[in-house]
């Protein structure tokens, strides 16, 4: 996150200088050139400036500056690159390569005096104050007694000899003030205090103890290859002084890597071997290394709060660290007792404090060699450091590593607290897992749309680890207390807030837990804060839901709605459409009607608000217009739709992608009362199958349509009794008991799929539902072709009663049913009308010819009745059986609740076919 707000930073000032546009002129134009600069730059992946590329072009410029006779250019560049090669900048090949890309013709165009403009100005002194100055000033300073010291011993001389110039040569030719008598004491150098009667031994005992100043020799000869000898005192204060952080003689600092310490060759003790002195002093160095290194970090500037904390954090730990060594250093000083002077006691004794410190520094370390690390990955590894600790028993390192996490965690706390108690995000806040999304949300997508949870292009949530499990309860306990907002319930959630648990190390790693690991001692203590407030706003807003918002009575319109659970009241709606279908009636599909009808009817029902209900129509393909061609399939029946409208916060349970599937149940139940509507409607009170239909067609029609009720009536049954029943009454209880918002989304999401699934609208079914469908539209084709064929033989009998009553006409006598003919060509109310005043014609003639049409399905003219019959009887057996076993296969390959489902109704289809319910024997 540093590197992404240092890009950021770098880029603004990029966009500025190019373009000339800040984001004060001219916003919009400045955040298309910075988005642009800021995509190429992420997207990049260029590899580093090759340094030796840019050390051979300036070799070659030099080359060419002292082949032009341009010397002193040449020297003058020499000696720069020098002074920069001993600076050690990280980035000097890049700083190099850009200056020489952006060099103009450098031989011919660069000026060696131009150079001078580089040097800092000499601030201005001021003029010099000179004693003319004063003099001119005050008339008394012109007197030369003024400077004359007084000889008080002289108590009887008179006259100028008790006087004495005072002024220095050097005064009165300079003409200055600075080194006037009056400040002759302050000018005075060293030596001049120098005392010859002091004794010296003081002196030489200091020498003694400045051992790297002594130079080993044989007889006055001095030997550079001998190392020089120090006592282990010596060595035990150079250690701490290293330690702590200044320079030693002992040990020597990489000019490469400043926080690099090895110890210097030139030493050895004189009770110890010079590898076993070695080796001692290299495990100080190595622990000196890491010390320099969190002193180095600590005082480099930070932006980020997160790794401000962390510095603050180690500073104590170094302070403390220091005052230990402060104590140390102490003892040996000033020693109260005897006391034993060892290196291996010193750093025996040093081990357990500057342990977790050195682990410390290799977390700074591994910092700062991770490229794009953010600013919460320090916390992961002091996390891993303390988990570590504690499983290798470590009991001091496990307190100090734990105490460290959690006063850099709670830093981390602050934009969770925030989140989870008002609902708000820090403006610009990289860190947070919670972003906001830009621009206008609607209420109803505030829940889906508005916050989102940040995760990297590998999609990992963009959090520390040990909060990956809690991370979906902070989510979702900051959007319900924004809803709550909306809700204008905020204050009484407020008003009823508790107290949250204390999260340190002394309460979470209580001594009477010890045995317990860290990560379930961390994970039960934060889940317990979090659920302080995710359970208490998460309640109240799901009692909002219910109570206020009226959840449960949208769960009951939405049953009587798109599932039919009032059957009358539903009859009384579909019945007419049906009927305005069968009597070829072109407003069957007119939305605004449908609309009427559906408001009038299922208006009545108490769950249910007429003005939230709209009937839509879906276009119909142009050559399926006719009603005719429309009337003969159920699967025009998908065109009609319910729309409901919720109110914005049921909208967030009851989203609009589950919408679909409850219409897809309501065409399908539509679809199986179509079918049901034509085959049960108001049959014959004399049958006339008795008297123009053989045996075999009787047989085969009422078989055939009892067969087609049967399978209507079980597959309703199955819908509504095994499916859609229990799993609505279990997603009402689930709904009740569900832990927050996202859980109660989930139970109806799950609901809603199950319903899908087991109500064999799912994509594994889409075969066998087809299959159905056609089962279903047979019963159309059946009521049709039975009553073509009535219709022609009515056709038949009206001729051969009208020979009759000639017949009878010419003898005198008279004709009952003279009016038969009249009552055929008489419309459909008409004829009704007279059905319910005319018993006598009533039981003669009560033929509905309004489903009358030429049957479908490409079949042949010449087909007898009875052929047609077969065919249906054949189709019906043959797709009766697939549905079946296709279900029962289905049903053994897949698994879960719908799987069980799909068995129970294939084994209730098979068993029709195997008892003879549908079969024809």
């Amino acid at each position: 996150m540093a590197h992404l707000a240092k890009l950021g930073g770098l880029t603004d000032e990029l966009v500025e200088l190019i373009t000339s546009t800040t984001a004060k002129s001219n916003q919009a134009r400045f955040s298309v050139h910075r988005e642009s600069a800021l995509r190429a730059l992420r997207s990049s992946n260029y590899p580093r400036t090759n340094q030796f590329d840019v050390t051979s072009q300036l070799e070659g410029l030099e080359e060419k500056l002292r082949v032009y006779n341009e010397d002193p250019l040449a020297d003058a560049l020499r000696e720069r690159l020098d002074k920069l090669t001993a600076l050690q900048v990280k980035w000097t090949p890049e700083i190099l390569h850009l200056l020489l890309e952006l060099s103009d013709q450098p031989v011919s165009k660069s000026k060696l005096e131009r150079l001078h403009f580089l040097k800092q100005p000499e601030p201005d002194a001021g003029p010099i104050l000179k004693w003319k100055d004063l003099v001119a000033e005050d008339p008394l300073l012109r007197e030369k007694s003024v400077w004359r010291n007084v000889d008080f011993a002289a108590e009887d001389s008179e006259g100028e000899d008790w006087y004495e110039d005072s002024r220095s040569d050097i005064s009165v030719h300079s003409g200055t003030t600075a080194q006037s008598s009056v400040e002759d004491e302050f000018s005075r150098r060293p030596e001049d205090h120098a005392i010859d009667t002091v004794d010296k031994s003081g002196f030489e005992e200091l020498r003694k103890q400045q051992f790297w100043q002594k130079t080993p020799n044989v007889s006055g000869v001095i030997l550079e290859t001998v190392k020089r000898s120090i006592t282990e005192l010596q060595a035990i204060r150079e250690v701490l002084f290293m330690l702590s952080g200044l320079p030693t003689s002992l040990f020597e600092t990489d000019s490469k890597e400043p926080t690099m310490i090895r110890p210097s060759k030139g030493y050895a003790l004189k009770h110890a071997s010079a590898e076993a002195f070695f080796k001692l002093t290299q495990s100080f160095a190595d622990r000196g290394s890491c010390m320099a290194r969190l002193r180095s970090w600590i005082k480099l500037p930070q932006s980020i709060p997160l790794l401000q904390v962390l510095q603050s954090t180690l500073l104590n730990r170094v302070q403390e660290f220091d005052r230990r060594l402060s104590q140390n250093q102490q003892r040996f000083i000033s020693p109260t007792g005897d006391i034993v002077v060892s290196l291996l006691s010193i750093q025996d004794e040093l081990a357990t404090h500057i342990s977790p410190l050195v682990r410390l520094s290799s977390i700074i370390k591994r910092l700062e060699n991770e490229h794009y690390a953010h600013a919460f990955r320090y916390l992961e590894m002091v996390y891993d450091e303390t988990c570590t600790s504690q499983m290798n028993g470590d009991e001091q390192s496990y307190e100090f590593m734990g105490r460290v996490f959690f006063d850099c965690f709670r830093m981390y706390l602050r934009p969770i607290r925030t989140w989870m108690e008002e609902g708000e995000l820090a403006k610009d806040d990289k860190v947070f897992f919670v972003s906001e999304a830009a621009g206008e949300v609607e209420l109803a997508s505030l829940w889906q749309s508005r916050f989102k949870i940040r995760r990297t292009q590998d999609g990992v949530l963009h959090a520390p680890k040990f909060l990956q499990a809690a991370a979906n309860k902070i989510f979702n306990t900051g959007k319900s207390v924004v809803v709550l907002k909306y809700l204008d319930q905020y204050e009484s959630l407020r008003s009823t807030g508790g107290a949250e648990p204390v999260l340190n190390f002394d309460t979470v790693c209580n001594p009477s837990f010890r045995l317990a690991p860290f990560p379930e001692l961390f994970d039960t203590a934060f889940d317990e804060w979090v659920q302080s407030k995710h359970h208490h706003a998460s309640s109240i807003l799901r009692k909002t839901l219910f109570d206020s918002c009226g959840l449960q009575k949208s769960l009951d319109a939405f049953s009587h709605l798109y599932f039919m659970a009032d059957g009358i009241t539903a009859s009384a709606f579909f019945s007419n459409v049906f009927d305005k279908l069968d009597t070829l009636n072109a407003s069957w599909n007119d939305q605004f009607a449908l609309t009427e009808l559906a408001q009038s009817t299922f208006g009545s029902i108490p769950a249910v608000n007429p003005d939230r209900l709209r009937t839509t129509v879906l276009t119909i393909p142009r050559k399926h217009r006719d009603a005719v061609t429309c009337r003969r399939t159920v699967k025009i029946l998908a065109v009609i739709e319910f729309k409901y409208h919720l109110s914005w916060p049921i909208q967030i349970i009851l989203t609009p992608v589950t919408l679909t599937s409850y219409r897809q149940i309501f065409t399908f139940l539509l679809q199986i009362r179509r079918s049901s509507h034509i085959l049960t409607r108001q049959r014959l009170v004399s049958d006339r199958l008795n008297t123009t239909s053989s045996t075999d067609e009787r047989a085969i029609y009422y078989v055939l349509r009892t067969g087609l009720l049967w399978f209507n009536q079980m597959l309703h049954y199955y819908l509504t009794s095994l499916v859609l029943e229990p799993l609505t009454r279990k997603m009402r209880a689930d709904l009740e008991a569900a832990e927050d918002v996202d859980a109660m989304i989930q139970v109806h999401s799950t609901y809603i799929k199950a319903a899908v699934d087991q109500a064999l609208l799912g994509s594994k079914l889409e075969l066998i539902h087809k299959t159905i469908l056609k089962i279903l539209d047979l019963g159309i084709k059946l009521e049709d072709t039975q009553a073509a064929n009535a219709a022609s033989n009515k056709e038949a009998l009206e001729h051969q009663q009208e020979m009759m009553d000639l017949s009878m006409a010419s003898l005198g006598l008279r004709t009952p049913r003279k009016k038969a003919k009249q009552f055929m060509r008489m419309p459909k109310s008409a004829r009704k009308d007279l059905d319910s005043s005319s018993d006598e014609e009533n039981e003669d003639f009560d033929v509905d010819l309004s489903i009358l049409s030429s049957p479908g399905g490409g079949e042949k003219e010449e087909m007898s009745y009875l052929e047609k019959l077969r065919k249906m009887k054949a189709d019906f057996d043959r797709l009766m059986r697939f549905v079946a076993s296709g279900l029962r296969g289905v049903a053994r390959a897949g698994g879960g609740d719908e799987a069980r489902s799909w068995e129970s109704l294939g084994e209730i289809l098979e068993s029709g076919l195997g008892n003879g319910t549908i079969g024809y024997r």
